[in-house]
């Protein structure tokens, strides 16, 4: 490498190699390997099993009003027992706010664990998304969403299930309704929902 007097971007690259930092283009390389990478290990032969789901929670705990809060999820299984997909949802109580989000998940399910007989699965899983709040309650706000979950899945039919997990939903910026009438940035419920299993 040949040193130019007036080339910043030569003063850039010395100071961060000097500092043990990567340049951007080898930054940027790493990321595009592992999402190739990622991609080539999704895009194997699955089980070609895909999941439609929706699950809600009715919250009472808000003094004398009603939160409802829908959630809608598409998943296919790339490999046996992961399942990886995106959700939509909205959450409102009817007067003071109402927040739209929409991201991915992944979940992986632990057959070996299973109760009565096979029928009650257990699983781990997470969701990452964005979301957006429109209150009077304070600031209209927009913010990232990481929800790890851990619940049972009470398969009915080989293709039908009841969902029930535990959730913790933990926000960027304050996006959930508490009993005080403000917004904070966590969340801790219980959600119920449909699944329906088809290739």
């Amino acid at each position: 490498m040949t040193w130019k007097k007036d080339n910043p971007s030569m003063i850039e690259t010395a100071i961060s190699l000097q500092r043990g930092g990567k340049p951007m283009q080898a930054r940027c390389t790493s990321l595009a390997l592992a999402m190739a990478l990622l991609g080539a290990l999704l895009l194997l032969p699955g089980s070609g099993i895909q999941e439609l789901g929706l699950s809600g929670t009715l919250d009472f705990q808000q003094e004398s009003r009603v939160v409802l809060n829908l959630n809608g999820r598409f998943g296919y299984f790339p490999r046996n027992y992961l399942e990886v997909g995106g959700f939509a949802e909205v959450q409102s109580n009817f007067n003071e706010f109402s927040r739209y989000g929409l991201g991915g998940f992944a979940e992986l399910h632990v057959p070996d664990w299973a109760l009565l007989q096979g029928r009650a699965v257990p699983y781990a899983g997470a969701d990452l998304g964005l979301a957006f709040v429109d209150t009077s309650l304070g600031d209209d706000n927009a913010a990232l969403i990481f929800r790890p979950r851990v619940g049972l899945k009470w398969f009915i039919r080989d293709y039908f299930a009841i969902d029930t997990n535990l959730f913790v939903a933990v926000a960027t910026d304050d996006l959930f309704p508490n009993r005080k009438n403000h917004l904070d940035p966590y969340d801790v419920g219980i959600q119920l929902g449909l699944r329906i299993y088809f290739k």
